[in-house]
């Protein structure tokens, strides 16, 4: 019996060391006017709601650190049935960032929205 406590307490205290994982507060910011309400999924999970034209959000999501899907939908929509921008981002554990959705043009100056990460959020 007191192989198993202890096979079982060494076997608990690996799981969670090695399930740490370094994560950094992600804020949204919707610059798009002329997106409306948005919701912002991340990795299919819904991490912002009703974000509305023009505003950001006062309370981050904590992400991990590395590559995630974001899809940005009209908050009315659900993901795949008309999604404004669908993509992948590099979250870094380097502090507070925010991804900024806003109008853009791409590289034929056609008007598109993009979404960029940046790692200067203002609290």
């Amino acid at each position: 019996m007191r192989n198993i406590k202890t096979l079982l307490t060494a076997a608990l205290f690996a799981t969670t060391l090695g399930a740490r994982a370094f994560a950094a507060p992600v804020y949204f910011e919707n610059d798009a006017g002329a997106s409306g309400v948005v919701d912002v999924y991340v990795d299919g999970r819904l991490a912002f709601n009703d974000v509305f034209a023009d505003s950001d959000m006062l309370f981050p999501r904590e992400l991990t650190a590395g590559a995630h899907q974001i899809t940005v939908t009209p908050f009315y929509l659900a993901p795949g049935q008309g999604d404004l921008l669908s993509t992948t981002v590099e979250v870094t554990d380097e502090g507070p960032q925010t991804l900024t959705f806003a109008a853009s043009t791409d590289e034929f100056d056609a008007p598109t929205l993009a979404l960029w990460v940046s790692e200067d959020h203002e609290e």
